[in-house]
């Protein structure tokens, strides 16, 4: 993905989504006094902007070509009408944006440990198949994230779902998957020098849950710029313990 500079904001694209005629962007913190209305005027763009107050659910929602009065309770976003923007706001979770390139359906999902756990990416590719989409037919971006070695959390926690994406128990040596483009491989856990912790890499995690769902390696699109290791250009509440966050967003 490349980092664009354009007036005074600043945001990254995915290849394969600009490939396909995709409008989107992944804004830093650089960007961060301003709304989605704001963003959406420097860019000299025009839609419905639609947006989620996020929890951490496994809730999606289908908007239609009507304007958002206020933020819906979710953490995923489908539409297939024209002229529409579905935005996300995150800082070490991941931003996921998915085309539909026959169909032009598109989607933006919010995914942390939570939402893994919850099937949120499963349940947002479900939905738009209820739309009208072929798995085949999507491309799907994620934009930067914190880091493996830098998400520390409790064995306990990541234990069954470890099992489900692998058939792996922590115990034994953690499956690692053939970076998406020039990445190397990437192991989706590094065990810790605490006996109750683990390092897990949610854009693995996200990845292994794609593949189970028939999502082949060349419909998916990285940032591994990790938001933890970037204070310049990104918020992490891991890092900071702050609730600022950079948003993304993708159009019709």
């Amino acid at each position: 993905m490349k980092l664009l500079i354009h007036k005074d904001i600043n945001f990254f694209q995915s290849d394969l989504l600009r490939e396909n005629n995709f409008i989107h962007a992944f804004f830093t913190k650089i960007s961060n006094n301003y709304e989605p209305k704001e963003l959406q005027s420097k860019l000299n763009l025009h839609s419905n902007i639609h947006y989620t107050k996020q929890v951490h659910s496994d809730k999606v929602i289908q908007v239609n070509n009507t304007l958002a009065l206020k933020p819906k309770i979710a953490d995923s976003l489908i539409t297939k009408e024209k002229c529409q923007s579905l935005w996300l706001y995150t800082a070490d979770c991941i931003p996921i944006l998915i085309a539909d390139i026959k169909t032009r359906n598109i989607a933006a999902c919010h995914s942390g440990l939570k939402g893994i756990k919850k099937q949120i990416i499963s349940k947002t590719l479900k939905r738009l198949e209820g739309i009208g989409s072929k798995k085949n037919n999507l491309i799907i971006a994620m934009g930067p994230t914190i880091k493996g070695d830098k998400f520390q959390v409790e064995k306990k926690n990541v234990e069954d779902l470890i099992m489900q994406l692998t058939g792996k128990k922590i115990t034994e040596k953690s499956l690692s998957i053939k970076g998406i483009e020039e990445e190397g491989m990437i192991p989706l856990f590094k065990k810790d020098s605490s006996p109750n912790k683990i390092f897990i890499d949610l854009q693995v995690a996200a990845i292994l849950q794609l593949f189970k769902e028939g999502i082949k390696r060349n419909q998916i699109n990285l940032n591994r710029v990790c938001t933890y290791s970037n204070p310049t250009l990104f918020y992490s509440y891991r890092r900071d313990k702050t609730k600022l966050r950079q948003w993304s967003c993708i159009y019709s």
